[in-house]
């Protein structure tokens, strides 16, 4: 006989008006949430949250078992559950309110107290993810950072509550930006991480999150040890996601990011070659149908672009061009990363002619380049680049089929790009140099 038959059978032996029946029916709704959690069955779930109500009529106050404040957290704790499993958010709303009754029956001191802060804290975050009302969040970051402090260092439950404020602190960090949440972050990431040593079947998410984070903080501070200590990290649990791992193209990815950026940042090409290797691994993980395919498409051509402009190897350019002809097919009009697709293709165009004399390529990066200025209108924080290389085709083009139409609209176009730039940035010297040439060319 299971756990659930033997209480069942117990209850039978409970009548209405027995003394023992609130526990009966307690036990019961226990052994059912139980069993739902292994078996996942609905009706196992409705029928404990029924036995939970009918336990509650039974227990209208509080006695020194503390039978309505644990009655209140399982009723609550099953909404919950039956909350995640069906998403009919009047569960939620009625379990929040339970677990504040439950929390006010177990004041400092009390054994349960640890467990009623981290439940509320739980429930005010899945609202929080549901409605997106500040206040939830801040209110569930107080709730965990008190369950926390009840859960020392060797506490069985700490993992789950730190778990828990490093969720909050993740989504208040991305809705704010504020830095301090951030420092916060990777300290509790590192904490947890200690949790999860080598072996643990949580180290690699550990060592992926804590990575993610410092990449996060080194956009922010550019200190350029969080870089490497992420790159490290990531590296250490590619290891642990081998070829087949779900969560391998995760890891990929962040890699890909972090090997681009410290060659942005240093210069090593070592980094790049890397950066392209695991970025065309990361891409075959990708379906056709993906969202993040042409973002993907798009970062694996910028980087074998800065590749060739290192190495000057043929192969890097064309691959490029390539992909960024696949990527603006998954950026049509109307995108909002269509524009940077353009410029990219634009600059690989312009130079494929610039070397190669390929036919059609600079007739093509005037039309995208054309396209390209209109998706940036004043304002726009990359107008001026965008203005700047669409004259540079135009000229190019002059120097190929002498067209005053065209040198004239690159003038044009350049002095716009000088307006918008600052006297001493490195672009507004190079916009005035292209400007010079072009009104000499005009001269002549």
């Amino acid at each position: 006989m299971d756990e659930v038959s033997r209480k069942r059978e117990r209850l039978e032996r409970c009548p209405p008006g027995h003394a023992g029946r609130d526990v009966a029916l307690y036990n019961l709704a226990l052994g059912l949430r139980r069993r739902f959690l292994k078996e996942h069955k609905i009706h196992d779930l409705n029928e404990a949250i029924t036995l939970n109500r009918d336990t509650l009529e039974l227990r209208p106050i509080e006695n020194e078992k503390g039978h309505r404040s644990k009655s209140l957290h399982e009723l609550a704790l099953c909404l919950c559950h039956r909350y995640c499993k069906l998403g009919t958010v009047d569960d939620l709303e009625e379990a929040i309110p339970m677990q504040w009754e439950a929390l006010a029956l177990c004041p400092s001191g009390h054994p349960g107290r640890d467990m009623c802060l981290h439940n509320l804290g739980y429930y005010l975050r899945m609202r929080f993810e549901k409605q997106a009302e500040t206040s939830d969040l801040e209110e569930a970051i107080q709730l965990l950072r008190a369950a926390l402090e009840l859960r020392p260092p060797g506490h069985q439950n700490r993992p789950s509550s730190l778990r828990q404020l490093i969720l909050c602190l993740s989504s208040r960090y991305k809705s704010q930006g504020e830095v301090n949440d951030l420092e916060e972050l990777v300290t509790f990431r590192r904490a947890e991480l200690e949790l999860y040593p080598r072996g643990h079947p949580d180290h690699g998410v550990s060592l992926h999150d804590l990575a993610c984070d410092l990449r996060r903080r080194f956009e922010k501070t550019a200190a350029i040890t969080d870089l490497q200590e992420s790159i490290e990290l990531h590296h250490a649990a590619l290891e642990l996601r081998p070829l087949g791992h779900r969560n391998r193209y995760s890891t990929l990815d962040e890699l890909t990011l972090c090997l681009s950026t410290r060659y942005d940042k240093l210069g090593m090409v070592a980094d790049l070659d890397e950066a392209i290797e695991f970025g065309r691994a990361a891409l075959k993980l990708l379906r056709q149908w993906h969202p993040s395919r042409g973002e993907h498409l798009h970062n694996l051509a910028c980087n074998l672009r800065k590749r060739f402009v290192k190495q000057a190897a043929t192969q890097d350019l064309k691959e490029a061009i390539e992909l960024l002809h696949a990527a603006l097919k998954l950026r049509p009009i109307g995108h909002p990363d269509r524009s940077s697709s353009l410029y990219e293709l634009v600059f690989c165009l312009s130079h494929r002619c610039d070397e190669y004399r390929v036919v059609g390529d600079l007739e093509e990066a005037v039309t995208l380049g054309r396209e390209a200025v209109k998706l940036c209108p004043p304002g726009h924080p990359n107008r001026a680049s965008f203005l700047h290389y669409l004259a540079q085709c135009l000229a190019d083009r002059f120097r190929q089929q002498p067209t005053a139409a065209d040198l004239d609209e690159a003038i044009v176009l350049e002095q716009e790009a000088l307006d918008i730039l600052v006297c001493g940035d490195p672009s507004y010297d190079i916009s005035l140099r292209c400007l010079t040439d072009y009104v000499q060319m005009k001269i002549k």
